[in-house]
Protein backbone atom coordinates (compact mmCIF):
# COMPACT_ATOMS: atom_id res chain seq x y z
CA UNK A 1 0.00 0.00 0.00
CA UNK A 2 2.90 2.37 0.60
CA UNK A 3 4.51 1.52 -2.70
CA UNK A 4 0.91 2.56 -4.36
CA UNK A 5 0.74 5.96 -2.12
CA UNK A 6 4.51 6.82 -3.21
CA UNK A 7 3.83 6.28 -7.13
CA UNK A 8 0.81 8.41 -6.38
CA UNK A 9 2.49 11.06 -5.12
CA UNK A 10 5.20 10.94 -7.98
CA UNK A 11 2.03 11.39 -10.53
CA UNK A 12 0.54 14.14 -8.55
CA UNK A 13 4.69 16.10 -8.73
CA UNK A 14 5.03 15.07 -12.00
CA UNK A 15 1.46 16.73 -13.12
CA UNK A 16 0.64 19.01 -11.09
CA UNK A 17 3.15 22.22 -12.23
CA UNK A 18 2.33 21.55 -15.76
CA UNK A 19 -1.57 21.66 -15.06
CA UNK A 20 -0.67 25.27 -13.19
CA UNK A 21 1.48 26.17 -16.51
CA UNK A 22 -1.51 25.19 -18.65
CA UNK A 23 -3.96 27.55 -16.78
CA UNK A 24 -1.89 30.39 -17.49
CA UNK A 25 -0.89 29.61 -21.21
CA UNK A 26 -4.54 28.53 -22.06
CA UNK A 27 -5.89 32.45 -22.21
CA UNK A 28 -3.60 32.60 -25.12
CA UNK A 29 -3.73 29.75 -26.91
CA UNK A 30 -6.98 28.34 -26.56
CA UNK A 31 -7.96 25.98 -29.63
CA UNK A 32 -11.49 24.59 -29.35
CA UNK A 33 -12.08 21.87 -31.47
CA UNK A 34 -15.69 20.99 -33.53
CA UNK A 35 -17.36 18.02 -33.99
CA UNK A 36 -15.98 15.90 -36.52
CA UNK A 37 -12.13 16.48 -35.26
CA UNK A 38 -9.98 13.87 -34.85
CA UNK A 39 -7.09 12.46 -32.73
CA UNK A 40 -4.70 9.64 -33.48
CA UNK A 41 -2.48 8.68 -30.84
CA UNK A 42 0.88 6.36 -30.04
CA UNK A 43 1.40 5.34 -26.57
CA UNK A 44 4.16 3.56 -24.79
CA UNK A 45 5.30 3.68 -20.96
CA UNK A 46 6.10 1.30 -18.01
CA UNK A 47 3.36 -0.82 -16.47
CA UNK A 48 3.62 -0.35 -13.44
CA UNK A 49 1.51 -3.21 -10.83
CA UNK A 50 0.20 -1.31 -7.59
CA UNK A 51 -1.96 -3.29 -5.85
CA UNK A 52 -3.84 -7.29 -5.69
CA UNK A 53 -7.31 -7.59 -4.10
CA UNK A 54 -7.45 -11.54 -3.38
CA UNK A 55 -10.38 -13.35 -1.23
CA UNK A 56 -9.44 -15.11 1.62
CA UNK A 57 -11.00 -17.43 3.65
CA UNK A 58 -11.27 -16.46 7.62
CA UNK A 59 -13.89 -19.10 9.80
CA UNK A 60 -15.91 -19.59 6.85
CA UNK A 61 -15.99 -16.18 5.87
CA UNK A 62 -14.83 -14.61 2.49
CA UNK A 63 -12.59 -11.08 2.78
CA UNK A 64 -10.84 -9.25 -0.02
CA UNK A 65 -7.58 -8.40 1.14
CA UNK A 66 -4.62 -6.60 -0.01
CA UNK A 67 -1.54 -8.09 -1.66
CA UNK A 68 1.55 -7.97 -3.55
CA UNK A 69 1.06 -8.37 -7.31
CA UNK A 70 4.17 -10.10 -7.17
CA UNK A 71 4.91 -8.64 -10.41
CA UNK A 72 7.91 -6.61 -11.71
CA UNK A 73 7.84 -3.48 -13.77
CA UNK A 74 7.16 -4.03 -17.34
CA UNK A 75 5.92 -2.02 -20.25
CA UNK A 76 2.50 -0.68 -21.82
CA UNK A 77 2.03 0.85 -25.43
CA UNK A 78 -1.39 1.18 -27.44
CA UNK A 79 -2.77 2.75 -30.40
CA UNK A 80 -5.87 4.97 -30.04
CA UNK A 81 -8.30 6.85 -32.20
CA UNK A 82 -10.88 8.86 -31.41
CA UNK A 83 -13.45 12.14 -32.71
CA UNK A 84 -15.07 14.49 -31.01
CA UNK A 85 -18.52 14.83 -30.12
CA UNK A 86 -18.71 18.24 -28.85
CA UNK A 87 -16.02 20.69 -28.63
CA UNK A 88 -14.62 18.98 -25.81
CA UNK A 89 -15.53 15.45 -25.54
CA UNK A 90 -13.98 12.79 -27.72
CA UNK A 91 -15.08 9.12 -28.13
CA UNK A 92 -13.27 6.28 -29.52
CA UNK A 93 -10.94 3.35 -29.49
CA UNK A 94 -7.90 1.92 -27.83
CA UNK A 95 -5.86 -1.80 -28.65
CA UNK A 96 -2.92 -1.88 -26.22
CA UNK A 97 -0.63 -4.79 -25.15
CA UNK A 98 0.95 -5.15 -21.78
CA UNK A 99 3.63 -7.78 -20.42
CA UNK A 100 5.73 -8.00 -17.13
CA UNK A 101 7.36 -10.93 -15.35
CA UNK A 102 6.13 -12.04 -11.91
CA UNK A 103 8.66 -12.61 -9.46
CA UNK A 104 8.93 -16.40 -10.51
CA UNK A 105 10.05 -15.35 -14.20
CA UNK A 106 6.89 -16.34 -15.67
CA UNK A 107 5.58 -13.49 -18.22
CA UNK A 108 1.89 -11.97 -17.58
CA UNK A 109 0.63 -10.07 -20.93
CA UNK A 110 -2.44 -8.80 -21.59
CA UNK A 111 -4.22 -7.47 -24.73
CA UNK A 112 -7.12 -4.95 -23.57
CA UNK A 113 -9.43 -3.19 -26.08
CA UNK A 114 -11.57 -0.51 -24.36
CA UNK A 115 -13.63 2.63 -25.79
CA UNK A 116 -12.62 5.56 -24.06
CA UNK A 117 -13.79 8.92 -23.59
CA UNK A 118 -11.81 12.08 -23.17
CA UNK A 119 -12.86 15.96 -21.89
CA UNK A 120 -10.10 18.11 -22.60
CA UNK A 121 -11.11 21.30 -21.03
CA UNK A 122 -7.78 23.49 -21.68
CA UNK A 123 -7.17 23.54 -25.31
CA UNK A 124 -4.72 24.99 -27.35
CA UNK A 125 -0.72 24.60 -27.49
CA UNK A 126 -1.12 23.24 -23.87
CA UNK A 127 -3.20 20.55 -22.98
CA UNK A 128 -5.05 18.95 -20.19
CA UNK A 129 -6.88 15.23 -21.42
CA UNK A 130 -8.71 13.80 -18.71
CA UNK A 131 -9.84 9.85 -20.06
CA UNK A 132 -12.14 6.94 -18.90
CA UNK A 133 -12.22 3.75 -20.48
CA UNK A 134 -14.17 0.54 -20.73
CA UNK A 135 -13.43 -2.78 -22.41
CA UNK A 136 -12.38 -6.42 -22.83
CA UNK A 137 -9.04 -7.46 -21.70
CA UNK A 138 -7.33 -11.25 -22.94
CA UNK A 139 -4.95 -12.21 -19.87
CA UNK A 140 -2.74 -14.79 -20.08
CA UNK A 141 0.07 -16.31 -17.48
CA UNK A 142 1.99 -19.60 -16.81
CA UNK A 143 0.11 -21.20 -19.83
CA UNK A 144 -3.44 -20.14 -18.76
CA UNK A 145 -5.55 -17.39 -20.70
CA UNK A 146 -8.75 -15.75 -19.47
CA UNK A 147 -10.70 -13.06 -20.36
CA UNK A 148 -11.91 -10.07 -18.17
CA UNK A 149 -13.36 -7.03 -18.09
CA UNK A 150 -10.56 -3.66 -18.32
CA UNK A 151 -10.85 0.07 -16.42
CA UNK A 152 -9.13 2.59 -16.61
CA UNK A 153 -9.06 6.33 -15.72
CA UNK A 154 -5.83 9.11 -16.68
CA UNK A 155 -5.24 12.81 -16.62
CA UNK A 156 -2.06 13.80 -18.81
CA UNK A 157 -0.61 17.29 -20.14
CA UNK A 158 -0.19 17.80 -23.85
CA UNK A 159 2.33 20.30 -25.80
CA UNK A 160 1.18 20.25 -29.62
CA UNK A 161 4.94 21.34 -30.75
CA UNK A 162 3.05 22.09 -34.06
CA UNK A 163 -0.61 22.54 -34.99
CA UNK A 164 -1.21 19.21 -35.57
CA UNK A 165 1.32 17.05 -33.70
CA UNK A 166 2.34 17.45 -29.80
CA UNK A 167 3.68 14.77 -27.68
CA UNK A 168 1.58 14.14 -24.00
CA UNK A 169 2.75 12.57 -20.40
CA UNK A 170 0.18 10.94 -18.69
CA UNK A 171 -0.67 9.05 -15.57
CA UNK A 172 -3.62 7.24 -14.20
CA UNK A 173 -4.89 3.97 -13.08
CA UNK A 174 -5.90 0.24 -14.77
CA UNK A 175 -8.01 -1.91 -13.35
CA UNK A 176 -8.12 -5.63 -14.69
CA UNK A 177 -10.59 -7.94 -12.55
CA UNK A 178 -11.14 -11.37 -12.52
CA UNK A 179 -14.08 -11.63 -10.55
CA UNK A 180 -16.51 -15.23 -9.21
CA UNK A 181 -19.54 -14.92 -7.03
CA UNK A 182 -18.86 -17.22 -3.66
CA UNK A 183 -20.73 -20.00 -4.73
CA UNK A 184 -18.44 -20.27 -8.14
CA UNK A 185 -16.09 -22.80 -8.21
CA UNK A 186 -13.38 -20.34 -9.13
CA UNK A 187 -13.86 -18.16 -6.49
CA UNK A 188 -10.66 -18.78 -4.94
CA UNK A 189 -8.73 -17.57 -8.39
CA UNK A 190 -10.94 -13.99 -8.23
CA UNK A 191 -8.27 -11.28 -8.29
CA UNK A 192 -8.82 -7.25 -8.93
CA UNK A 193 -5.14 -6.33 -10.15
CA UNK A 194 -4.62 -2.50 -10.24
CA UNK A 195 -1.78 -1.20 -12.38
CA UNK A 196 -0.13 2.77 -12.37
CA UNK A 197 0.84 3.45 -16.10
CA UNK A 198 3.01 6.14 -16.64
CA UNK A 199 3.15 6.89 -20.59
CA UNK A 200 4.44 9.31 -23.31
CA UNK A 201 2.02 9.40 -25.91
CA UNK A 202 2.83 10.79 -29.98
CA UNK A 203 -0.60 12.69 -31.30
CA UNK A 204 -2.15 13.60 -34.28
CA UNK A 205 -5.09 15.97 -34.06
CA UNK A 206 -7.10 16.88 -37.72
CA UNK A 207 -9.65 19.60 -36.82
Amino acid sequence: MQKTLRIISLIVLILLPTFLFAQQESTSTYREYGMGSQIFTFRAGPFIPAFMYRPSIEDGDALLSFSDTRMNVGGYGSIRYQGFLTSTLALGGELGYIFAYDKGEELFTSVPIQAKLTYIPLQGRFELPLSVGLGFAYNSLEGASVGSLFVSAEVGFSWFYTDNWGITLSGGLHLIPELYTKNHPNFHDSTLLGTMPITLSLSYRNN
